[in-house]
């Protein structure tokens, strides 16, 4: 399979490591560059944006990123200023009462796995009654089975925490997690 991106770092002509897809995303992200930050998303599948309103985790596929124009259109994609060194290691985790993440600083852990996707989709067919089939349940737990969550925590508390996952040689945007620090309902 051939790709026709523009070179970041050459990552887009060889096979990319999760390092230079990781430095790419948060750099193009920082930079609030759409056009560079939606190379990282696969032309096909687009990006699932997870979102809250209310009580419920919602989510919407969209084929790109728009800062003019967030999902939900109401809430402002943050602005980060960190520039953390990824750091390999357990994951933040934010706690609603404290109102306030674990730690700061950029964080992948490869082994770490969850099922905050497929978990929302189930919530919704169950609790809500939308027509959620078990095949898109069965989509979502699929990639989630092969995606790594990165979460980048700059030091006033703001966060950026998005999900790569491996298609062919290269590592693609495939969630982009706006409820993990929302502790609203």
């Amino acid at each position: 399979m051939v790709f026709l991106f523009a070179d970041y770092g050459n990552a887009f002509a060889r096979t990319q490591s999760l390092r230079e897809a990781i430095a790419g995303v948060v750099d193009a992200y920082q930079s609030r560059d759409s056009v560079r930050l939606n190379r990282f998303v696969h032309p096909k599948h687009g990006v699932i944006v997870l979102y809250r309103e209310g009580v419920f985790n919602l989510f919407a596929t969209v084929s790109k990123i728009d800062f003019d124009h967030p999902v939900p259109d109401y809430f402002a994609y943050p602005r980060i200023t960190s520039r953390a060194n990824l750091r390999y290691a357990r994951l933040p985790v934010y706690n609603c009462e404290r109102n306030a993440w674990s730690k700061t600083g950029l964080f992948c852990d490869p082994s770490h796995r969850d099922a905050l996707l497929s978990t929302t989709a189930i919530n919704l067919r169950d609790y809500r009654g939308d027509g959620i089939t078990l095949q898109t349940i069965g989509r979502f737990r699929a990639l989630e089975a092969k995606s790594v969550r990165v979460v980048l925590v700059d030091p006033k508390g703001t966060d950026f925490v998005f999900y790569l996952t491996k298609f062919g040689s290269r590592w693609y945007l495939t969630v982009l997690d706006r409820v993990s620090s929302d502790c609203s309902a």
